[in-house]
């Protein structure tokens, strides 16, 4: 599924404007089917993506951003039903 964050088909990195090259689910665990399923999804330069990773730079802000978006289209009570954690 397509990103339903603006900006988040980029060909550019979501974070810092370099060439994507990763898919980069924005909530993850036992939450990242339901996040590609929503379209809770960024591209990330290779840099970016292993920084999060790594050391969980940016982490917080794509969850964030990942819920605002989410609730925008569907409301809160659907991401708290969804996804069952409020990153706000």
């Amino acid at each position: 599924m397509r990103s339903i964050i603006p900006g988040g088909n980029s060909e550019q990195c979501f974070l810092c404007y370099r060439q994507a090259t990763d898919k980069h689910h924005c909530l993850h665990g036992i939450r990242r089917k339901k996040a590609d399923e929503y379209g809770l999804t960024v591209n990330l330069c290779r840099h970016c993506h292993m920084q999060l990773h790594d050391k969980g730079l940016n982490d917080l802000f794509l969850e964030q951003t990942a819920q605002m978006v989410f609730e925008e289209k569907y409301g809160h009570d659907e991401w708290m039903r969804e996804f069952g954690k409020d990153y706000l």
